[in-house]
């Protein structure tokens, strides 16, 4: 049988690449799970592999893994919810004060903004209306008749538009519905996968010709290492940030310290987003309880000074270079993962683009090495 030459397989092997990718697209929310389930049986692995070392059956450990992690999770939450809810209950009683406070400083805007602009600005809905009239009044004969011809000509859509609205209302329930069955799964798929975990590596190992094994182990112990040091320094690092980011908002004052900065630590996990959503959650709730004053700059101080001691000290000493994508690529990274798979695809986007690099640089050295590389133009 004749070998294919490099033409052919780079017809074929682009083919297939777009086959797949174009399957993992159509079925993603199924792929989603999947996927997760073999990272969470990978990230599990070596702790089951360590207690059947120790003379225990694989079922058994996997089962002491799982209660292990359900009682983590329990003893979290039960520490950590009468904080939270307490943290919610002063924050409800504080919901008046908030209202009306901002009632009184949005009072104070509108008498800067009216004199600025040497108009008036109406706040209540009575005054926009009336603003929005006496606007239609002044235009061309066709606005003749105001809002009323406006509502008028819009009824007849009503119930289209109410329609619409029903429709995407149970898209979104059975959206839902699909959302907790496959969470309901994860961890049935994780339990199988570690169970077999050994098999599926030994069998696609096995797959792989023995003249290009060698490599191939190489390359996934390349991966493995890199995805390892990642998954175990960033969830450190993670840690630390929401520690960092509660002890700031508290020492600040704002309401739901604890909750904002655990909530963007653990949203740290995905570059970039932590900081964003903690920032604006904790700035609006520095603005909602102390207005425009020297809280709102405190807010943005701590994650501004929370970012460099992850910048220069945690993840230098804890992550370091294992990654090593560049920012661009780590932006290009989170936009394609979180549109094909959303929240599961920016979480994995980073340790799939790290994988995907070593791949890359492998292929880069092959071809820089080939006799392709090295012709010269006749």
């Amino acid at each position: 049988m004749a070998r294919l030459g490099w033409r052919e397989r780079i017809f074929w092997g682009t083919g297939l690449v777009l086959v797949v990718l174009g399957l993992v697209y159509l079925l993603r929310s199924i792929f989603a799970m999947l996927f997760a389930s073999i990272v969470f049986a990978y990230l599990l692995d070596p702790l089951v592999d360590r207690l059947e070392a120790r003379g225990w059956r694989r079922e058994l450990g996997i089962g002491v893994v799982f209660t292990g992690i359900l009682g983590l999770l329990v003893f979290s939450v039960l520490i950590i919810v009468p904080s939270v809810a307490k943290e919610f209950v002063e924050l409800s009683e504080n919901v008046g004060p908030y209202l009306d406070e901002l009632s009184t400083r949005l009072v104070e805007w509108q008498a800067i903004a009216e004199q600025r602009l040497g108009r008036p600005i109406p706040l209540t809905a009575e005054g926009l209306l009336a603003e929005m009239e006496h606007a239609l009044a002044e235009g061309d004969a066709d606005t003749e008749g105001g809002v009323a011809n406006i509502v008028k000509d819009a009824a007849p859509d009503v119930g289209g538009r109410l329609a619409t609205l029903l429709k995407t209302a149970l898209s979104g329930g059975m959206t839902f519905v699909v959302g907790v069955l496959n969470l309901a799964l994860l961890p049935i798929f994780t339990f199988y996968l570690l169970r077999d975990w050994d098999k599926i590596i030994a069998g696609i190992d096995d797959m792989i010709p023995p003249r290009n094994r060698r490599t191939v182990r190489r390359l996934a112990a390349d991966i493995d290492e890199r995805l390892a040091s990642f998954v175990r320094g960033q969830s450190t690092v993670a840690a630390a940030l929401g520690v960092l980011y509660s002890t700031g908002l508290l020492i600040v004052g704002i309401d739901l310290p604890i909750v904002v900065g655990m909530t963007a630590g653990v949203l740290g996990l995905i570059p970039y987003l932590g900081n964003v959503v903690g920032i604006v959650i904790a700035s609006i709730l520095a603005v909602l309880k102390f207005g425009l004053d020297w809280h709102l700059p405190g807010v943005w101080a701590v994650f501004m000074i929370s970012q460099g001691i992850e910048g220069f000290i945690l993840t230098p000493n804890i992550v370091g270079d294992k990654v090593g994508l560049h920012p661009f690529v780590v932006m290009l990274a989170l936009l394609v993962g979180g549109n094909l798979f959303g929240i599961w695809g920016m979480l994995f986007a980073i340790p799939v683009t790290a994988a995907a690099q070593v791949l890359m640089m492998e292929w880069y050295g092959r071809y820089k090495a080939s006799l392709y590389f090295g012709e010269e133009d006749e």
